[in-house]
């Protein structure tokens, strides 16, 4: 019963950590969204050369990419990224992890290896020992 009861509790804290999350991201790209539409809007996007002369600090271009999805499409997806196992890089972060421990993850794969090699040559010549001393020994029958 108390398993049940912390499973549940444990879900429903999971389900309202997603719904603030979800309420967080589409809050974060409706304010974007309507600053893009502003952009867009404004004298700079509207008069090409003005534009033109602003040259690569011109941001209408990536105004009108962000407007193309709904503030409510895009906290979805930001929900859905933020929940796959390599969302929001975790799998890049991971693999730079291990590449930069790989010299310390070899040295202690090939101790491993060392380990295991000494424990199996050990155990070889302690059954070879024992089967030498079972030779040399006479055979004996349990009364009956």
């Amino acid at each position: 019963m108390f398993v049940r009861c912390a499973t549940v509790l444990m879900v429903v804290a999971w389900s309202v950590s997603k719904v603030h999350h979800f309420q967080l991201h589409w809050h974060r790209h409706s304010q974007s969204y309507a600053a893009a539409e502003l952009l867009l809007d404004s004298e700079v996007c509207t008069r090409p050369h003005l534009r033109m002369g602003l040259r690569e600090f011109d941001n209408c271009s990536s105004a009108e990419a962000f407007v193309l999805m709904s503030p409510l499409n895009r906290a979805v997806y930001s929900l859905a990224e933020e929940m796959h196992v390599c969302g929001n890089n975790r799998c890049a972060i991971l693999y730079m992890d291990i590449t930069d421990r790989l010299p310390y993850i070899f040295v202690s794969v090939v101790i491993l290896i060392a380990l295991i090699v000494y424990k199996c040559g050990r155990d070889y010549r302690r059954h070879s020992a024992a089967a030498q001393s079972d030779m040399m020994q006479l055979p004996h029958h349990k009364a009956e």
